[in-house]
């Protein structure tokens, strides 16, 4: 497993290298594929996993998965650097965010270049195949993107409205992964179909686990979501319950009219996890996690093949956050 992962970090320093412009813009571009740590060698490197996995289950050319998996990761941190601005997390030691947007124009087009090199061993129409389904996915992921900004600015969002949103921002993502590690050994329509939504299951799990952390109380790894007054799965919950017992705290912080604290956060953070939407976020993501499952077995009997269950690995699991939504 390493071995391939290392063969993609190769692969993505090698198309960086090849890039025309200056030298400079180069190194820009390797700082920031570094950024989430994907070239450094301690990088768990998930999002390999999405196009590699698949591909293997399904018997394809591993070799391809190489290329296409390099062409995920351009993509996918193109994404990273424009929603670390969107959300003012940018790190400045890593450069200006200006030049930063504009190296993550290049990223992604450095992705579509990699799934047309496919053409070499895949042919022309399924290097094609690859490139619309990357770029399906990155469209359908920055409309939940545009809508998680948009509703920053809204107080009334309900939990059907955020559950979507996630769906598009987060589950179109893993979907296009895993369907582009797929498409690399089939163009089955209906295998795509079923491993697209695998993967759109595998993105909202994570996501609500990211969302979970953004609330939770005292936790060091909490970000800026509740200080952004963002509506997540679990803050839509807490906002309906708040509405219905008029706890002014709470509706007043996500009209944006009460001033920001750390200490009013970290009591926001508390209500938030007394009304119960740690636990209701928890339990929509493990309705997901037990809906992934379901899908790979229909893939098996898809497919006849039993590999795909081996699958199961890149579903996270929930018990860490069970234990913490019951525990008060």
């Amino acid at each position: 497993m390493t071995d391939r992962f290392t063969q993609v970090a190769d692969h993505v320093r090698a198309m960086i290298a090849q890039a025309s412009g200056s030298a400079a813009f180069r190194d820009l571009l390797t700082r920031l594929m570094a950024r989430p740590d994907f070239l450094a060698p301690q990088r768990p490197m998930n999002w390999p996993s999405f196009v590699l996995d698949p591909c293997e289950a399904l018997g394809g050319d591993p070799e391809a998965a190489i290329g296409a998996a390099a062409a995920v990761e351009f993509a996918i941190s193109s994404t990273d650097i424009a929603d670390d601005i969107a959300d003012d997390e940018w790190d400045s030691r890593i450069g200006q965010w200006t030049r930063a947007l504009n190296a993550s124009m290049a990223l992604s087009w450095l992705g579509q270049y990699c799934a047309c090199q496919l053409a070499g061993r895949l042919g022309a129409e399924r290097a094609r195949l690859i490139g619309l389904l990357l770029a399906e996915g990155m469209v359908t992921s920055c409309t939940g993107q545009d809508l998680d900004l948009m509703f920053e600015t809204r107080s009334e969002v309900s939990e059907e409205m955020a559950h979507e949103m996630t769906r598009w921002k987060s589950g179109s993502l893993v979907a296009m992964a895993c369907k582009v590690g797929a498409a690399v050994a089939t163009d089955n329509p209906a295998v795509l179909e079923v491993v697209g939504q695998f993967g759109t299951h595998v993105g909202v799990v994570g996501q609500l686990l990211n969302d979970l952390a953004g609330v939770a109380p005292d936790d060091p790894a909490r970000g800026s979501d509740l200080r952004r007054r963002k509506k997540t799965l679990p803050v839509a919950y807490a906002l309906r319950c708040a509405r219905e017992e008029g706890l002014s705290s709470v509706l007043t912080w996500y009209e944006g009219t009460a001033p920001h604290t750390d200490e009013k956060e970290e009591q926001l953070a508390t209500t938030i996890r007394d009304l119960g939407a740690l636990h209701y976020a928890w339990v929509v993501a493990d309705s997901h996690r037990r809906e992934a499952f379901d899908g790979l077995a229909a893939l098996a009997r898809l497919t006849g093949r039993e590999e795909v269950l081996r699958l199961r690995r890149l579903v996270p699991t929930t018990g860490a956050q069970r234990t913490q939504g019951e525990a008060h």
